[in-house]
């Protein structure tokens, strides 16, 4: 089967791939770890590409990944703005355990980087738990200092998967530096899902993820995080403030194939 990488649009300078489903990356993520093409997967919302606007590093991590997944409603929304082009979200964490479940029927390796290293422990038993052929053949919390050591003990582990839950923007810039010495094949930064698998963090009910509201959620439960969220509101009016300027112009942005 032919292998198919999606479109692109471009959200304040920052790529967004375009899937339809859940199954499409899927599906391709599938492809290339059977072909063993490494592949990067980074998701995209509006507190990363907010933060891309401001720092060149970040921009250009991004930009190395092969596929950039919308996992936020903000950028979802942007794309109607913008494009006029409903773009379904595509959530980190479910991609991760559509990954972890795959892995199990694949038989492919996994390695965990990150988290504490309880949630980490945590995480990997109940993964294994879960799913009792899943082959976690390797797992580092986030607290490492020596970052050529863990490159040698994932590779050394034989990984195919490796997903790295170090927080953004940490775990992009990570990722990024280190993929042309990483021998798996795919690699994705998942952020807390270590510590939700863990059950050292609760997921905003299924309600309010349907909504797009996760954000509102974390307010709730972490009121310290009011600064983060913040961006929300400056992410917006970027977003209305290239919306004027494109139809000023009289002419909307058009979807661009990256190669």
């Amino acid at each position: 089967m032919a292998e198919c990488i999606p479109d692109s649009i471009s959200i304040l300078g920052t790529r967004v791939s375009v899937f339809d489903s859940y199954g499409d990356a899927v599906q391709l993520i599938r492809q290339r770890v059977s072909s063993h093409k490494p592949t990067f997967f980074v998701a995209i919302n509006p507190e990363i590409v907010f933060q891309a606007t401001r720092d060149p590093g970040l921009s250009r991590a991004l930009a190395s990944a092969h596929v950039q997944i919308c996992d936020g409603a903000g950028i979802s929304l942007a794309s109607m703005l913008l494009y006029r082009r409903r773009l379904p979200r595509c959530t980190g964490i479910d991609l991760f355990l559509r990954l972890i479940h795959l892995s199990a029927e694949e038989g492919w390796k996994v390695f965990l980087l990150g988290a504490s290293p309880q949630s980490n422990a945590a995480a990997s038993r109940v993964l294994v738990n879960a799913y009792p052929r899943l082959r976690i053949v390797g797992r580092q919390d986030g607290y490492f200092k020596n970052s050529s050591a863990v490159l040698e003990q994932i590779n050394e582990s034989g990984a195919d998967l490796l997903f790295v839950a170090m927080g953004t923007p940490r775990q992009e810039l990570w990722i990024s530096e280190q993929m042309p010495r990483l021998k798996t094949s795919f690699c994705m930064g998942i952020g807390g899902s270590l510590d939700v698998v863990s059950g050292a963090a609760k997921r905003a009910p299924a309600l309010l993820r349907k909504m797009g509201m996760e954000w509102f959620f974390r307010l709730l439960v972490q009121p310290s995080r009011l600064q983060r969220q913040m961006v929300l509101p400056l992410f917006m009016l970027g977003i209305l403030r290239a919306l004027v300027v494109a139809r000023y112009r009289q002419c909307r942005p058009r979807v661009k194939r990256f190669v």
